[in-house]
């Protein structure tokens, strides 16, 4: 007997199985990481890192951020910064004077940063807030350009997100189908996205 040809809601609905099953693992990470990332300005789950190095006594607070700078090349900062953020540092690095004192100047940055430096003898106490290794990873991941090759695991995954919402139009009949109930829950999401935008 030959077997009854599927129709396209029951394709639908075992491609959504199979690829909700594939994607488990991917859907949490992505989860995580962007609760992680929402709350990044409240500084939980980050960790605090101190260490202290001697510059140059008296350096104007005007070259003071190039100096720095060149100690973190220099691998002086190692505990603090890994070699692979030293062009994220060169091009972005902007310390800002928040306090001056007679011999102590306070510089800080990106918010996690703070720096203090005693211009008489030059010894430059660093503090650098940051994740944990294990957390950093997949907030990479989440925050993945298309220079990294997370990007083409975010980008499937962003087919696979569209695809689920396309499918589940057919997922379930009757007057709790999509013709039905879903079209009120839909638009009920689309406002709610909407007044969020406005409020923002």
């Amino acid at each position: 007997m030959a077997k009854k040809k599927k129709s396209i809601d029951q394709w639908m609905r075992s491609l959504h199985r199979d690829l909700g099953y594939f994607t488990i693992g991917l859907t949490l990470i992505y989860a995580l990481s962007g609760i992680v990332l929402s709350v990044r300005g409240l500084g939980w789950f980050k960790q605090e890192t101190h260490t202290q190095i001697v510059m140059s006594s008296n350096i104007s607070k005007e070259t003071f951020n190039k100096k720095f700078i060149e100690e973190i090349k220099k691998g002086n900062l190692s505990l603090v910064f890994q070699k692979k953020m030293y062009p994220k540092i060169e091009k972005r690095l902007r310390l800002k004077l928040e306090e001056e004192t007679l011999n102590t100047s306070i510089f800080t940055a990106w918010r996690a940063l703070k720096v203090t430096y005693n211009s008489d003898n030059g010894i430059t106490d660093v503090v650098y807030k940051d994740y944990p290794k294990a957390v950093k990873i997949f907030l990479d991941a989440h925050k993945a350009s298309h220079e990294s090759a997370w990007f083409y695991l975010a980008m499937f995954y962003s087919v696979v997100l569209s695809f689920f919402a396309i499918s589940a139009m057919f997922m379930v009949k009757g007057k709790y189908g999509f013709k039905k109930r879903g079209v009120y829950l839909m638009l009920a999401g689309i406002v709610v996205v909407i007044a969020f935008l406005l409020i923002s």
